[in-house]
């Protein structure tokens, strides 16, 4: 299965010989999809890669991929407790990336009976691993936002009215979105160009359904045009911000997200300590 993957991804990304000399691995690992909610969830391509992989090969095969991320991982790290990782779009290198990051680490248990403590970003930003049960998780550093006025540059991106925004930043942040009435998000409308062109965040547009404690429930898109992606299908890193959030309105220290991006996906969370744990 292996061989026959990468011989169909190097064939589809037609990389000159001495770029592929440097791959040892790839895989192709799923992550938030559930056939209970026929919810697709997404994929990244792993790349395990011998030293000597330049950050312009890294990009070129990621450019020539269909995963929404593609994940590096240098073969002398992944048996250690501490990794680097590095994850890339189609046309930009990626700040976070949570879902990557979980299926990069699903990828070692299943395929090496190891994953590491921690993968460290090229920004030296620490994504801890969290075993239970069988199962990887994900733990994030919760990112606190500020409620803020930000119509001017949103006006026009939504076909809904806005209640509400927070933010993290004015620039390479999140910006979350909540609207007046409850809406389908799948309905929503977004104007993409005019979202890149006045706002410097990535946009969370979010929709709470229920604040049941043993029930609770919400629904958001993601979107980031501004980096590379109008929209991505499935975001494990927008729950170190939505999460704190829900708690901030609602007290909720856990709830199912649905992300309801065309294929969907399915992301369960606990929020305690200013950790968010996501599976």
């Amino acid at each position: 299965m292996q061989a026959k993957a990468k011989r169909t991804f190097l064939s589809q990304c037609r990389l000159k010989q001495p770029m592929l000399r440097y791959i040892k691995h790839l895989y192709s690992v799923p992550v938030f999809s559930s056939s209970r909610f026929n919810l697709a969830g997404s994929r990244a391509l792993i790349v395990i890669y011998k030293q000597g992989l330049s950050t312009r090969v890294m990009q070129n095969i990621a450019a020539n991929s269909q995963h929404p991320a593609t994940v590096f991982l240098n073969e002398s790290e992944i048996s250690r407790h501490v990794c680097n990782i590095r994850w890339f779009n189609q046309t930009s290198e990626i700040k976070r990336c949570g879902h990557g990051t979980l299926a990069a680490a699903n990828c070692l248990l299943a395929h090496f009976s190891f994953c590491p403590l921690y993968f460290i970003s090229n920004d030296k930003e620490r994504f801890k691993m969290k075993r239970d049960k069988g199962r990887v998780q994900l733990q994030l550093a919760a990112i606190n936002l500020k409620k803020v006025d930000e119509e001017n540059s949103l006006k026009g991106v939504f076909s809904h009215s806005i209640k509400a925004t927070y933010s993290t930043a004015h620039k390479s942040g999140y910006t979350v979105v909540l609207f007046k009435h409850i809406v389908d998000l799948k309905q929503l409308e977004v104007d993409f160009t005019r979202l890149a062109n006045m706002h410097n965040n990535a946009v969370i547009a979010l929709q709470i359904h229920s604040i049941d404690k043993n029930n609770a429930c919400a629904h958001f898109r993601y979107f980031a045009p501004q980096f590379g992606v109008n929209e991505d299908s499935a975001t494990g890193s927008a729950v170190s911000v939505i999460a704190p959030l829900i708690f901030r309105l609602h007290g909720l220290n856990e709830a199912t997200l649905i992300q309801q991006s065309s294929k969907g996906a399915l992301l369960n969370y606990t929020f305690n300590s200013n950790q968010v744990v996501v599976s």
